[in-house]
């Protein structure tokens, strides 16, 4: 009997000894020793620092992903200049070459008569009229201010040619480049207007591929990202292995990747 009676004793001071789950963690704290709880906090501090880590990295991955596409944004914006820039001096240049119907020929100020001639006086006009009779020189002044960068004013003397020749074979081009004038100085309401008049006026234009890429870059400016995402999905169908299909994609790409 008494054999058994120091068993139980064993048995019962053991349970005592055993933790029980309900332990809270001050419990277990003071149950460690100055060594096991600077082991901890160690770990705690060790983790706190990689997470921050791990969050400042994303974070730096964040802006060197805008800046790359700000970069690539640049980039296209350094090219496309370059290629209006050439392509406008060779439209130019054929266009003002090949007035009436292809018939080369160079546009010429007419030459100012003297002052006491008033029958040279009387025939000048005429001559004038004639050699700008379609409005290339008014158009070429246009665009010159454009190439310069005085946006503003090549806003006003395009709106004034279009005015004044709606039936030119330029016409369709003034209309464009309306559109960009106004894109590249932020009026984006206004070349959204501007781009959209282009496909419905001049509907054979060699200009609209353009105007429905520039269309959905303007939406994307305005932050419309349904309609945006709608024009530049529809350029990249209708002009498949493009530049403007190309871009266009390239633009999509960004807005999915923003999240839009």
């Amino acid at each position: 009997m008494a054999k058994y009676s120091s068993i139980l004793l064993v048995a019962l001071a053991g349970m005592l000894s055993v933790p029980t789950y309900a332990a809270t963690d001050e419990e277990m704290l003071s149950r460690m020793s100055v060594k096991e709880r600077l082991e901890r906090l160690e770990r705690i501090v060790s983790s706190d620092v990689m997470l921050e880590q791990s969050q400042q990295l994303e974070a730096l991955k964040q802006e060197v992903s805008m800046l790359r596409e700000l970069l690539e944004e640049k980039e296209y914006e350094l090219d496309l200049v370059s290629q209006r820039q050439r392509s406008l001096y060779t439209d130019i240049d054929r266009r003002l070459n090949n007035l009436e119907g292809g018939t080369s020929r160079t546009v010429v100020a007419a030459p100012v008569p003297p002052p006491s001639s008033s029958a040279a006086a009387a025939g000048a006009a005429p001559v004038a009229a004639v050699q700008d009779k379609d409005g290339s020189q008014q158009y070429s002044a246009a665009f010159e201010l454009l190439k310069q960068g005085e946006y503003k004013k090549s806003i006003a003397a395009f709106e004034a040619f279009l005015s004044s020749y709606p039936q030119s074979k330029y016409a369709d081009n003034a209309q464009y480049w309306l559109g960009e004038a106004n894109y590249v100085s932020r009026e984006y309401k206004k070349a959204l207007d501007g781009f959209q008049t282009l496909i419905a006026k001049y509907p054979e234009s060699s200009k609209i591929p353009g105007a429905r890429l520039k269309i959905g870059y303007t939406y994307y400016e305005l932050q419309n990202w349904s309609a945006a995402k709608e024009a530049l999905t529809q350029a990249a169908k209708l002009y498949p292995d493009t530049t403007v299909a190309a871009k266009a994609n390239e633009r999509l790409a960004r807005i999915a990747r923003e999240g839009h």
